[in-house]
């Protein structure tokens, strides 16, 4: 028995001295990943702990997961270094350094878990058994780039008291420059992986919480997402507290912001019983200013009780690499008041999409109880200086050369923007204003290499007798993004060396017998010694808003009008331009004009009216008020004198479209009443010799408000052309493809079966994608061919829209897919002779050609396993997919003949998910 006794003693006296061992220490902590290298997957990975120094328990025995498969036992073994520093407030911080080689792209969640919690955490069960678990999750990519992980710079070591605000900002930046969003209310702390700690309640909660700081009732904790200040206002109990949150980066890729990593801080709260006053921070204003600027500012902090202070500075401006800001004195108590000097001398890699955010923390050095904080945030934004223009000239073929100078920032940027309008838009932009104002069109975009655009409006020439205005934009690489100011405005007007068409107006709206007029003026500006006349011009009608769809000629005439006769006006747009003749010869030729087209839409008992056109002048004009008719009753529609003016349109603000109501005359639509229109524009060139303003009329359309019936959706077809048979001619670098689309009719069932036009849809990502409208085609058409594509990848379907605009339901979805190659051979000869000389993908013949690549990693060995080439596409300057490996190590030593072993993989541009990407596998002999 006594030996019993005495061994159930020494058992009990072993796990009570385990259990010292194991707990009481860890109060805080985070990781942080950083790729240490674009050329390798190789992340140096920092675990910091924080504990409690009165626990002689060591932090770093727990286990690390890379989130790869691969697991490390006992960090303080495996890491490469490790250091230990006193914060005070009988906390300690422990620093762990180790690093991890990923083997491929993909997102991982880095996790530590360590035995045990400190004591005596108020809002969780047995803190001091409980783990201590955090993670970071980073994305390795290829596509978008390296990605580092948030760092975070203020330790969590802020003390509070009771009745007292309380606040802590971690001090986050990112070192690619992503933005940075901060993720507390559905974050609490965990004991393991997706495991919260033992009934967590919120600080705030009523067994902690009973006022504001104000006195005032319902207590909170909360975080801003976009400073990362965590607030909580106020605590009424004495103790410690844990709390969560998530550090979260995000990316804009394609357009859109993507989340592509987070890290979780797990950090502690002591709140103390004091009556010490937090100290004050006098913040400079927030300001924008130019790269190149020298920021000086002079930031104030005072105490209220006289206690000494210290100002701190952190974030993204003093943690860059690059031209850092700095502070002084740092990290010094002074007496209060005090001051600290910031000074900041940006340059062109400051320029970024996202202010700085300098977090600005004061703390001061009570007598006797816990040392208050504050912090605030005082933000920065540096932009682009404006590039500046040199000229712009009018260049043969009714051209215009934009030149520049140099970008001052042009080894930071990434593009010159080009933006043109119609007429002057002479606005000055605000003080750090970025991009470009509405009213001007994006018409190219060079890069930070060249110092000129050419315009030729897409190749249709600019408009005899119009003002073209351009302004340049200098845009920033992702992730950080930027933009400059805009340059001043330089305008050119284009000589009337040619007929410019005045007028092409609808005179009679009918579906065979439909009149159109047309006028245009004599060459004006013309040469007349080189030609001398006597003119002729040619008119030449084409369908729809631009191009030469059935074109004809329907007159050669020496008259500068002409009424065209014998049209479909009721349901076709038509187009017109003008050849100059000099004596039989061809000269030069208009720019192409439209007519107006009107369609209504049926809206709640109303309808909307738009119109669109495709013009040469000017129709956005604000002294030219657009106006809208309508019949009285419901008379002959054809009949002018039955209709009435019903609306002026300012269409600089309301746009080309109207909507009638009944609002103009106080008479509500009736519902069994057709109401027929038509719309007349009005604009300008900046032409003096013209009266103004052009005058242009809309056919005739008619709905009624009660015309709800839709028509059946059509059946489309899909013609072609296939894809591998058609590429089979086309060189590697083809990208000028077709799709031909035809369809059916439907008027089965209880449809209505007067169609004025159909609508054709296209999702470029798949039959789940988002589909856009990209033609309107008129009711008598049942095929067409949308050109001008530079794939063959997409979705359509189609609808049937009635006169009264009412639309179908979309018709069947048909699709068509890329059909991606990539093939590479099995030897080559790197003899300089010129003929395979590097090993690259297959450029001929033409079937083996690479087709829709996006990007091509390769990793190539010699026989023993040892890497001696690699290549990645989408990190390569040139994003080249041909690969082009000369035979060479990695150090330029030329590599012996012989057989080598390569691995990789490529990516492709397709909906089709299982033959989105290809495994590359495979040897290669080189051959001397």
């Amino acid at each position: 028995m006594k030996c019993k006794a005495f061994l159930l003693l020494s058992l009990c006296l072993f796990f009570l001295g385990l259990q010292e061992t194991l707990a009481t220490h860890i109060r805080a902590g985070e990781i942080i990943a950083e790729r240490i290298s674009v050329q390798s997957l190789t992340y140096r990975i920092t675990v910091v702990g924080y504990t409690d120094t009165r626990s002689s328990v060591v932090f770093g025995p727990g286990q690390i997961e890379f989130g790869d498969g691969r697991v490390v036992e006992n960090l303080n073994t495996e890491s490469d270094f490790s250091t230990v520093e006193s914060l005070g407030n009988q906390i300690e911080k422990n620093v762990f350094v180790i690093t991890h080689t990923y083997q491929g792209p993909g997102q991982y969640t880095i996790r530590f878990l360590e035995y045990n919690r400190n004591d005596l955490t108020l809002n969780m069960d047995n803190s001091v058994e409980t783990p201590f678990y955090i993670e970071t999750m980073i994305t390795i990519d290829p596509f978008i780039g390296v990605n580092n992980s948030p760092v975070l710079t203020i330790p969590p070591v802020d003390n509070g008291q009771i009745n007292t605000r309380y606040i802590h900002n971690p001090g986050a930046y990112d070192p690619d420059g992503d933005s940075i969003a901060y993720r507390f209310d559905d974050v609490v702390p965990l004991q393991d992986y997706q495991r919260p700690v033992n009934n967590y309640r919120s600080p705030a909660s009523s067994e902690f919480s009973f006022n504001r700081e104000d006195g005032s009732p319902n207590p909170f904790i909360s975080m801003d997402p976009v400073t990362g200040d965590l607030v909580w206002d106020a605590p009424g109990i004495a103790g410690q507290y844990n709390v969560a949150f998530h550090i979260e980066e995000w990316r804009k890729i394609n357009g859109e912001y993507q989340k592509i990593g987070y890290v979780v801080r797990d950090m502690q709260i002591i709140i103390e019983n004091s009556d010490n006053q937090r100290p004050v921070l006098l913040v400079p204003p927030d300001i924008c200013v130019v790269a190149g600027t020298n920021i000086e500012e002079i930031i104030q902090g005072s105490d209220p009780d006289g206690d000494d202070i210290k100002i701190e500075v952190f974030g993204d401006p003093i943690e860059i690499s690059s031209s850092p800001a700095s502070y002084d004195p740092v990290a010094t108590y002074q007496s209060s008041p005090g001051i600290v000097n910031f000074d900041w001398q940006t340059v062109c890699n400051h320029v970024r999409a996202r202010e700085y955010q300098v977090r600005l923390r004061i703390t001061d050095d009570p007598e006797s109880g816990p040392a208050l904080v504050d912090i605030k945030t005082w933000n920065i934004k540096v932009v682009g200086p404006p590039p500046v223009i040199q000229t712009v000239e009018q260049m043969p073929g009714r051209t215009a050369d934009i030149t520049w100078d140099p970008y001052s920032c042009g080894n930071s940027a990434e593009s010159i923007q080009i933006w043109r309008s119609v007429n002057s838009n002479p606005y000055e932009p605000d003080s750090c204003e970025t991009g470009i104002r509405d009213g001007y069109e994006l018409i190219g975009t060079t890069d930070m290499n060249t110092f000129n655009f050419l315009d030729n409006n897409g190749g249709e020439g600019l408009s005899p007798g119009n003002t073209y205005c351009y302004r340049l934009v200098a845009s920033y690489p992702q992730p950080r993004g930027g933009e400059s100011i805009v340059s001043e405005e330089f305008c050119i007007t284009i000589d009337v060396d040619v007929p410019i068409i005045t007028n092409v107006s609808v005179e009679e709206t009918d579906p065979s017998n439909g009149e159109m007029f047309i006028k245009w003026t004599p060459p004006y500006d013309i040469d007349t010694q080189q030609f001398p006349g006597p003119y002729q011009y040619q008119l030449i009608r084409s369908e729809g808003f631009t191009g030469n769809e059935n074109a004809t000629t329907v007159t050669t005439t020496s008259d500068t009008l002409f009424t065209d006769t014998g049209l479909n006006t009721e349901s076709l747009v038509y187009n017109y331009e003008v050849v100059l003749l000099d004596g039989g010869i061809r000269i030069d030729t208009s720019s192409m004009a439209s007519s107006v087209w009107l369609q209504p839409t049926i809206i709640n008992e109303a309808i909307e009216l738009n119109w669109e056109f495709n013009v040469p002048w000017n129709n956005r004009i604000a002294q030219y008020i657009h106006e809208v008719y309508r019949n009285r009753t419901d008379p002959d529609a054809s009949d002018a004198d039955t209709f009435e003016l019903i609306a002026e349109v300012d269409v600089t603000t309301s746009g080309f479209t109207f909507l009638d109501d009944g609002s103009h005359n106080g008479l509500p639509l009736s519902r069994d009443t057709e109401y027929c229109y038509y719309v007349i524009t009005k604009g300008a060139y900046n032409v003096d010799l013209l009266t103004y303003p052009l005058e242009n009329k809309s056919q005739i359309i008619c709905a009624r408000p009660d015309d709800n019936r839709l028509p059946c959706p059509p059946v489309l077809t899909y013609d072609g052309p296939n894809c591998e048979e058609f590429l089979a001619d086309k060189p590697c670098n083809f990208d000028n493809f077709y799709h031909d689309l035809s369809w059916e009719p439907n008027f089965t069932g209880d449809c209505d079966d007067e169609l004025g036009s159909y609508r054709i849809y296209f999702s470029e990502t798949g039959a789940e994608g988002s589909f856009e409208q990209v033609a309107t085609v008129s009711a008598l058409e049942t095929d067409t061919r949308i050109t001008g594509l530079l794939e063959l990848k997409g979705c359509y379907y189609i609808t049937a829209v009635d006169r009264s605009g009412n639309e179908s339901e979309p018709s069947n979805i048909v699709c068509i897919d890329n059909c991606p190659n990539y093939e590479l051979p099995n030897a080559f000869t790197p003899n300089g002779d010129g003929v395979n000389d590097t090993f690259q993908a297959f450029d001929n013949p033409f079937p083996r050609c690479p087709r829709f690549v996006e990007a091509v990693e390769i990793k190539i060995y010699n026989r023993w396993g040892a890497l001696v080439f690699e290549y990645n596409s989408a990190t390569s300057n040139e994003n080249d997919f041909y690969i082009r490996w000369d035979g060479k190590d990695q150090n330029g030593n030329d590599l012996p003949a012989g057989t080598y072993f390569y691995s990789g993989s490529v990516l492709y541009n397709t909906n089709n998910e299982s033959i989105s990407s290809e495994e590359l596998k495979g040897h290669i002999q080189i051959i001397k």
